[in-house]
């Protein structure tokens, strides 16, 4: 933006640059009729009429408006300044005017803060090289939406389909990228179709889940995308039973509209950070959506979807996942999802399974049939985006990147296994029940309990009558064999010991009196048996010692040993991650007539091995508001290198629920006895004061080896 203040005439120059083109539009302000200037202008008063005043300004979008707003004279509202600049940046004035009359108005300017960054990736990635095809002459395209595609190689004959929608401003190249389907299709052979929205249709290129046009069956983008599904099954011969569909954020939402209006179509889909369909008709019923969520029960949730097509079933599976963190979209449009999915299916409305994958909350449910048809992934500490896993073990894919947090769990390759793609012999083609059928045969009977990838649990109907959410209670406090459990001759309830066995590792959720009354009938560790083979059979990969890092000081650096000034740990704090302890550390600077940088810190000293990596929880507190140069700031140090670090610069940073960070990988640390360091730092100029609060919880180790004394 250029300002030049003149007189009798102003100008006012705005430069956009898109897509390799500039454009630079002109808007002048004169003096109207014989009105005088002021007199710091006039000449003839004393003034100067080119007081040399020229800018160049940097400004957001938000700023842009403002100032477009500001600058369009009164009587030309009609043609206001914006419009000048196209159709793009015109819509999102009308988009933000509109968010500005909700009580959502800064929560919108945040998410647009955020989509920037996200934008600016999948830019970068689009310059690359993309491994997408893009396809033309699909069909009519009401929708106007563009088609790509991604087919391996050597495809098998009669393989799956899976349609993969963005998010917004994203790409169909930058989401490939960041959430690996297409590593996955290479792996286990599958085709992909990704469908991409255009600037013209939407000034974020979000899928338009929320206008009436794109909510129907035959008309607007689901049937652009309907018709790219029947290309791509012509072109490529693929299986027309096993078509699924997934998305996060729009594409999530655009998901559901799929699934609603061509339920036939489909045999599954996953929504990630999603809405259920119709939860919006237009745009302001859209951010009321997302930023507050709508609630209906779920015979209602479910009419809509069956009064979207004469299909009366059977209905699609669906996975969902959400970050409980999220502050994009929140986090109840994934149990209004689940509501309306379970409705659809007839299952109970309490989740028939409940467990822990990657430590994170899986509930699933199933059908009269014993079926899973809906599951639920709750991210504890994420944000807005989809979970990943990076790597290049099996079941991991993906890229981390704005959107796509890297939480160690791969919802991709997770929902691939939930649709049952993933082929023979795969990493998880074995469940733990299948691997506890193997120790032993008498352990369950057939519809006891039902398992899918690595992990295995009972189901509440086990537990009896009463609140289907206190199965596992109920259970503990039922001294009577359940209905169905086989005891041996030698009064063994072989059911109850794999119960334990599954609770014991993590998997199960029970209740620990009962695991701790367990005993070992005869002297024989029949508990510790199971586990055994469960950890060959390769369910529990990894778990073992994952209960040892989380379970012993050599691999946890929670207990004592920690020293330094400005922290504490507190015993039974409500405000710990899971209860019990947790670290607090807090200084301020500008208060007491102190003045310049202070810090507090806390270290301990521990042994790594060779391939160490660093996770914690965290909830921070960072107020630097005070000008352009105050500061507050948290900090994790390796032998004073700095491994992770959060800095607040002029304003405030809050975090209100725990939050998980990525993994720190520390292998240029590895095989040495270093000095882990927490601090939290802040600065003012002014006897203002400045303050960094930090509270650090489940502090692990990866790959460490002893903990040295301090």
């Amino acid at each position: 933006v250029w300002v030049n203040r003149g007189c009798p005439v102003a100008s006012l120059q705005f430069s956009s640059w898109w897509q390799g083109r500039r454009a630079v539009v002109s808007h002048n302000y004169g003096l109207s009729g014989e009105s005088p200037p002021p007199a710091w202008l006039d000449p003839q008063r004393g003034g100067t009429a080119d007081p040399g005043l020229f800018h160049a300004v940097f400004l957001p979008v938000r700023k842009l408006l403002e100032i477009g707003m500001l600058t369009t004279v009164t009587d030309n509202r009609s043609n206001p300044m914006l419009n000048k600049l196209g159709h793009k940046v015109a819509s999102i004035a009308k988009m933000a005017q509109l968010a500005a009359k909700t009580p959502h108005g800064s929560r919108w300017e945040k998410l647009l803060t955020a989509l920037a960054a996200v934008q600016a990736w999948s830019e970068q990635v689009d310059r690359q090289e993309s491994r997408l095809r893009e396809v033309s002459g699909f069909g009519s395209n009401p929708g106007e939406l563009r088609m790509y595609s991604y087919v391996p190689e050597r495809l098998p004959a009669n393989a799956p389909l899976v349609v993969v929608l963005h998010g917004c401003t994203q790409s169909a190249a930058s989401y490939n990228k960041g959430s690996g389907w297409s590593t996955l299709a290479d792996r286990y052979g599958f085709a992909l179709l990704l469908p991409q929205q255009q600037w013209n249709n939407n000034p974020l290129r979000c899928f338009n889940w929320f206008k009436p046009e794109d909510l129907e069956r035959s008309q607007g983008e689901p049937e652009s995308i309907r018709q790219m599904v029947e290309h791509m099954l012509l072109a490529h011969s693929l299986d027309r039973r096993r078509i699924y569909v997934t998305g996060t954020s729009s594409g999530g939402a655009m998901t559901a509209v799929m699934l609603a209006t061509y339920p036939e179509v489909f045999a599954g889909g996953a929504v990630i950070a999603g809405v259920p369909y119709r939860s919006a008709q237009g745009l302001q019923e859209g951010l009321e959506t997302i930023f507050q969520g709508r609630c209906r029960s779920g015979r209602e949730w479910g009419d809509l979807v069956r009064k979207a097509s004469a299909h009366s079933g059977p209905w699609p599976t669906l996975s969902v996942w959400h970050g409980d963190a999220d502050t994009a979209v929140k986090p109840v449009n994934a149990e209004e999802t689940i509501k309306q999915w379970v409705d659809l299916h007839a299952a109970n409305g309490a989740p028939t399974i409940e467990m822990a994958v990657a430590g994170y909350p899986r509930r699933v449910w199933l059908d009269a049939n014993g079926r899973e048809v809906v599951e639920a992934f709750t991210i504890t500490g994420m944000g807005h985006g989809a979970p990943l896993d990076p790597g290049d073990e099996p079941h991991q894919c993906g890229s981390a990147a704005p959107f796509f947090n890297a939480v160690g769990i791969s919802s991709s390759h997770h929902i691939a296994d939930f649709w049952r793609i993933l082929g023979q012999g795969t990493a998880d083609a074995e469940s733990p029940v299948e691997a506890a059928r193997a120790a032993g045969e008498d352990a369950f009977e057939p519809g006891q309990a039902k398992a899918s990838g690595r992990v295995s649990a009972t189901t509440h109907a086990e537990a009896g009558a009463g609140d289907p959410g206190d199965g596992a209670r109920a259970a503990a406090d039922d001294e009577r064999p359940r209905a169905g459990a086989r005891s041996s001759g030698l009064g063994l309830d072989v059911h109850g010991i794999i119960s334990a066995s599954l609770q014991a590792a993590g998997l199960l959720k029970g209740d620990s009196a009962r695991r701790s009354s367990s005993s070992a009938p005869l002297g024989i560790d029949v508990p510790g048996i199971i586990s055994t083979a469960l950890e060959a059979a390769g369910a529990l990969k990894g778990l073992a010692a994952q209960r040892s890092r989380r379970g012993t000081p050599e691999a946890s650096p929670w207990s004592a040993g920690w020293e330094g000034s400005g922290w504490q740990r507190l015993a039974n704090d409500p405000r710990a991650f899971r209860g019990g302890s947790v670290l607090h550390g807090q200084v301020s600077s500008g208060d007491g007539g102190t003045l310049g940088p202070r810090a507090q810190s806390t270290s301990r000293q521990i042994s790594l091995g060779e391939r160490p990596e660093l996770t914690y929880v965290r909830r921070l507190d960072l107020n630097a508001a005070v000008n352009d140069y105050t500061s507050a700031s948290f900090r994790i140090l390796v032998d004073g290198v700095i491994v992770d670090e959060v800095t607040a610069i002029g304003m405030v940073h809050q975090e209100s629920e725990w939050l998980r960070p990525a993994t720190i990988d520390l292998s240029r640390f590895a095989q040495r006895t270093v000095t882990l360091t927490l601090e939290v730092a802040a600065y003012s100029n002014l006897y203002t004061p400045v303050y960094a609060k930090a509270w650090v919880d489940e502090i692990e180790i990866q790959s460490a080896v002893d903990l040295a004394a301090c």
